[in-house]
């Protein structure tokens, strides 16, 4: 009898979820539709602007490109995102950015998740290196590369500025607090890596998709352990720190001059200080990245010791993706994915009819 009762609750329990499920579902993949169309209209809009926009200083460039990404790559998919989940951020702030729980114990995970994420990276660059070069997916695979390139101290300021501060700002609110906190209520594990997923999407090049999803689900792992994204926020900041020093060393003449040099086999008889110190950085970064990734190969294995708080009534997984994957909306945002980190037909179709109608 009792276990009669287990079983009535429990479809009781999914038949309660169910409605709310398939409606966050739906929203989530509209926002996601959104932010492409926002990117899409961004990337046409400085397409058109082209001729105004490289006769302009590379201060000047920056500044737009700083512009366009916060108003069309995060306001409007935040906003739109709010709206459509119906999330107040007034009231859900002070849980947002509460005192993180084992604040300090959580970093014990960055190392980890930056050595899986370097793997990643890595075996990205083998998969990009198979195309043919300045083919589509090439280019896609290549898309991230010079993202923080500037030939100016005050440009390559603003770049790192928008890097290390405003990036995880917007992107850990967007992807720890919309899209993880809206899922938590049909399982952790699912809403970690949904909104894994969704972040690696946003990024819209394959060059980034696999690292940033996997380190998106380190975050949204640590955002769950320590109910705070103040955490998330700060390990953000700090993984693109590291990228952005790299990128900063590689605007030294003396660095790409030596940078070239190995690219063509020779090996320099004699090395500048900014050489050296950029030697030492990257070794640095590398032994880190080397010993986070036998980090995380051993809590994988240890995976049990690390499990997320489960979640009482959640559907079953294989309902939840079956559910998320046949959303309309959904299948319209991967198709929106897929053409966007790949071909971009969508995009190079609208910039010539509005050529057209221009012109």
């Amino acid at each position: 009898m009792s276990e009669e009762v287990a079983v009535e609750n429990t479809e009781q329990g999914e038949s309660s979820l169910l409605p709310g499920f398939k409606s966050t579902c739906m929203r989530i993949g509209a926002m996601m539709i959104i932010m492409y169309a926002s990117r899409c209209v961004c990337r046409v809009a400085l397409s058109l602007l082209a001729p105004w926009y490289y006769a302009q200083s590379d201060l000047t460039q920056t500044i737009v490109d700083m512009l366009s990404a916060v108003i069309f790559l995060n306001i409007i998919p935040i906003v739109s995102g709010m709206f459509l989940l119906k999330f107040n951020l007034k009231e859900r702030a002070r849980g947002l950015y509460k005192k993180p729980r084992y604040f300090g114990r959580s970093f014990g995970i960055f190392p980890a998740g930056y050595g899986l994420s370097i793997a990643c990276a890595l075996v990205t660059m083998l998969i990009g290196s198979l195309f043919p070069e300045n083919s589509p997916l090439s280019n896609s695979f290549a898309g991230a590369q010079d993202a923080l390139t500037a030939e100016t101290p005050a440009a390559a300021v603003l770049r790192s500025a928008h890097a290390v501060i405003l990036a995880p700002i917007f992107e850990e609110l967007w992807f720890r607090g919309l899209v993880l906190q809206s899922l938590r209520p049909y399982g952790n594990g699912f809403a970690v890596f949904i909104s894994a997923l969704m972040f690696g999407f946003a990024h819209a090049n394959l060059g980034q998709f696999l690292y940033t999803a996997v380190i998106g689900a380190v975050l949204a792992y640590v955002a769950i352990q320590t109910e705070s994204i103040v955490t998330t926020m700060v390990m953000h900041a700090l993984l693109n720190s590291i990228a952005t020093i790299t990128s900063l060393f590689l605007m030294n003449d003396d660095v790409k001059d030596y940078m070239i040099k190995l690219g063509l086999g020779i090996i320099p008889e004699s090395v500048s200080p900014a050489v050296t110190v950029f030697l030492v950085w990257t070794s640095a970064v590398l032994l880190f990245a080397f010993f986070g990734f036998i980090s995380a190969i051993v809590k994988l294995v240890h995976f049990r010791r690390y499990r997320l708080p489960k979640v009482q009534t959640e559907l079953s997984s294989g309902k939840r993706w079956g559910i998320f994957l046949s959303r309309p909306t959904v299948i319209i945002m991967l198709l929106m994915a897929f053409d966007t980190m790949t071909f971009l037909y969508v995009t190079q179709t609208i910039y010539e009819l509005i050529s057209q109608l221009i012109h």
